[in-house]
């Protein structure tokens, strides 16, 4: 066992020489939460000169410690101090960087405890990396939260570098802190530490509000996210003004606005002006698919950006490029079968939303090609309520237009209630109310509230038994129903592409 005197005076030549170690008041509520977990493995991430390894293994008899350090000097000197300490069967030391390091090498996964201590930049990169070797009731440990006071104070910093790296700790204890996934306590000792342990993952419910009057009623069955369309959005047969989204943000923490046209040049000064009147309201997200949208949010605005163009998202490759960009959450596209759906969202930290029930969008046109059909065909019609039947088919689609343009989604509807099981591995379960009245929507909403519930708060029989007594109800109430693409393994349905090529064009 080190004595304590030794270690004060490694602390000392540390902060000497100024190589980064916990503070005293950190590392004691470190090993006071150890001993409180009676934690056996712990992987550390930034070892400098073994200092806190070192206090943690000889303070807990039980621990077994892995930690990595990337600069060399630190690793030689951090090597030497645990054979001096004769520490070497109860600390493994790796000399690599943690972002790069093969985690297969690890022997002790998985852990109970994952302590974050190094490059402060990349605290997000590594909590990512590393968090799915954390046990379910384990916990991670951060250092450095408040760096020197900086992030309370960032009118006392002179230095840009230092402003950058205060910028990326900010945005790391604020993307935490409101991910849904995790539970974060913060602790005012030492530099500042927080402590994260995994919440259940719970499947939750967002809804595309088409009527503000039975909000009321969507909060009440637990729907955890409102979506509005405003002026300029795109994809929606309903539109909020304004002042009818500035009062459902008063009620709803969870609203998102879309503002997910593709925007020509001359739109952007009205853009921008929308988007500065959202920031003045309790909103919490946009709906975007424009990147001038996210150019002009990001270092200006705090809101959530959420990726929705439709059915682009299809691979996962292209989503963790978007989260290093400042994309929070994203919109995987329905036109892919279920089970490529899902080996996205297993591929990728990003929340992600998922279609489950209704109308589904098709193409859309900024041409008014309503307007110009009715012109050359001489015809008047009601634009309100079109019906659009493919030639050679009895496939319905729903037509309307809007300052926008044309844009087109089917008459069937997509369902998913008897396949949420299967679902349960993503974030967000979307409502899509377009055409719907406000009845079906109260009606369908709560279907699908209580089958979550039941499958979230109980458990998987109970799950199926409620899903077994409502679904014939929801094919009575909502209908057409189908199953979209979620069974398909072609983008196009076979038989209807044969069936167009014996009888002509649509």
């Amino acid at each position: 066992m080190v004595l304590m005197i030794e270690f004060n005076a490694l602390e000392k030549s540390a902060r000497d020489r100024h190589i980064p170690v916990i503070f005293k008041e950190g590392i004691t509520f470190i090993i006071a939460e150890l001993k409180a977990r009676h934690a056996h493995s712990l992987l550390e991430i930034g070892s400098a000169i073994g200092y806190s390894a070192m206090m943690m293994a000889a303070n807990c008899e039980d621990l077994h410690i892995e930690t990595i350090e990337r600069n060399d000097d630190l690793y030689q000197e951090a090597k030497r101090h645990i054979q001096e300490a004769s520490l070497e069967d109860r600390i493994t030391l790796y000399h690599d960087d943690a972002l790069s390091f093969d985690p297969q090498l690890l022997k002790g996964a998985p852990y109970d405890v994952l302590f974050i201590d190094a490059a402060k930049a990349q605290y997000r990169k590594f909590f990512e990396k590393y968090i799915d070797l954390v046990k379910d009731d384990g916990v991670v440990i951060v250092d450095n939260l408040d760096f020197h006071g900086m992030l309370e104070h960032p009118e006392t910093i002179g230095n840009r570098n230092t402003k950058a790296l205060v910028r990326k700790i900010e945005r790391f204890r604020k993307w935490i802190v409101e991910n849904d996934d995790y539970h974060v306590d913060y602790i005012p000792v030492g530099d500042g530490l927080c402590t994260i342990t995994k919440a259940k993952h719970k499947l939750k419910l967002a809804l595309h509000l088409n009527d503000a009057s039975y909000l009321h009623d969507y909060l009440e069955m637990g729907v955890d996210r409102i979506i509005v369309a405003g002026p300029m959005s795109a994809y929606s047969s309903h539109k909020f003004s304004l002042e009818e989204i500035e009062a459902i943000s008063a009620r709803v923490p969870e609203t998102y606005v879309m503002v997910n046209g593709l925007y020509d040049e001359h739109e952007l000064p009205a853009l921008r002006r929308l988007i500065d009147a959202y920031a003045k309201m309790n909103i919490k997200g946009l709906l975007f698919q424009d990147f001038g949208v996210l150019h002009y949010v990001k270092n200006r605005y705090d809101f959530r950006m959420m990726y929705a163009p439709n059915t682009l998202n299809t691979n996962y490759m292209t989503l963790n490029v978007l989260e290093d960009l400042g994309v929070d959450s994203a919109w995987v596209a329905k036109e892919i079968p279920l089970e490529e759906q899902i080996a996205i969202k297993k591929h990728t930290h990003l929340p992600i939303m998922i279609q489950g029930h209704g109308v589904q969008y098709m193409m859309s046109s900024k041409r008014h090609l309503l307007k110009s059909y009715a012109k050359a065909a001489h015809k008047e019609f009601n634009q309100d309520n079109v019906i659009l039947h493919a030639r050679e088919s009895d496939y319905a689609t729903h037509i309307y237009e809007d300052e926008r343009g044309t844009t087109i989604f089917s008459v069937n509807k997509l369902y998913t209630l008897d396949l949420l099981n299967e679902m349960s591995v993503f974030d967000y379960l979307y409502i899509e109310t377009n055409y719907m009245s406000a009845i079906e929507a109260i009606e369908v909403t709560h279907m699908y509230s209580e089958c979550l519930k039941a499958l979230n708060e109980v458990g998987v029989q109970e799950y199926v038994h409620k899903m077994k007594d409502y679904l014939p109800m929801l094919r009575e109430i909502s209908k057409p129903l189908d199953r979209g693409f979620l069974n398909d393994e072609t983008l196009y349905r076979l038989e209807d592409v044969k069936r167009r090529d014996n009888h002509g064009a649509m």
